[in-house]
């Protein structure tokens, strides 16, 4: 007796170290990437890790003629768009791992090849 779904299992399973050490390489880059965000006025700059972490932040010198308030208002802008930007960048790479993954792409509602 032969199972239909036997194949599919063995093929899986032989992609599966292929897609471990991909995984791995995606989770190092991710690991090591970040992103940046501008202020609109272009004077405040922020870098923020993959997980939104803040790692650093440049202020042009011309930000000291700001009031306070409005150097915060650019501090936060640009911190944001980093985050967000960090967060789009996670999307991106879990995506290319998700798509990649064996299996990826079959609905777990699809059991047209039971037996």
């Amino acid at each position: 007796m032969t199972f239909p779904g036997l194949d599919r299992i063995e093929a899986l399973a032989r992609n599966l170290d292929g897609w471990q050490r991909e995984l791995a390489s995606k989770m190092t880059e991710l690991e090591q990437s970040s992103a940046e965000g501008v202020s609109d006025s272009g004077l405040v700059r922020v870098t923020a890790a993959a997980d939104g972490t803040i790692v650093s932040s440049e202020i042009n010198a011309r930000a000291m003629r700001l009031d306070s308030f409005t150097l915060a208002e650019e501090f936060t802008a640009a911190a944001r768009r980093a985050q967000e930007a960090a967060a789009a960048r996670v999307r991106e790479l879990v995506g290319e791992v998700i798509g990649d993954a064996p299996g990826a792409g079959r609905s777990a509602d699809d059991h047209s090849d039971r037996y």
